[in-house]
């Protein structure tokens, strides 16, 4: 009965670090200047484009690399927060530093994190 109790607890152990590297998965974006941010009106999509060079591809999105993220619940809570700071940090000029974390419904690269600094 030990034996199999340790089993247990070993493959539960393993399942829990494997799932915590995916929450670590994804692309890292140094500062960068917002150049455009708006929403759609018809869903929760908003997106940002940002300067510098290309990026997403490591997550393999169907649209691609490019200087565009997005979110699709900007209509909750949590959306409406990160909208506005985004929205705030555009305004004043300062820098984002971003971490992409999958895909969005649309097939863009999503935000999972960001900071904004300078």
């Amino acid at each position: 009965m030990k034996f199999y109790k340790n089993i247990i607890l070993l493959t539960l152990t393993v399942l829990t670090y494997s799932n915590s590297l995916n929450a670590y998965a994804g692309e890292d974006l140094s500062p960068r200047k917002i150049l455009d941010i708006g929403c759609h009106n018809t869903d929760g999509t908003c997106f940002v484009d940002l300067d510098g060079a290309a990026f997403g591809a490591s997550l393999n999105c169907p649209v691609g690399a490019g200087n565009q993220f997005r979110f699709d619940n900007s209509d909750t809570a949590v959306g409406k927060r990160t909208f506005a700071a985004l929205m705030a940090a555009y305004l004043s000029g300062k820098h984002l530093s971003v971490h992409l974390g999958g895909c969005s419904a649309q097939g863009w690269p999503t935000v999972q994190w960001f900071y904004v600094v300078d």
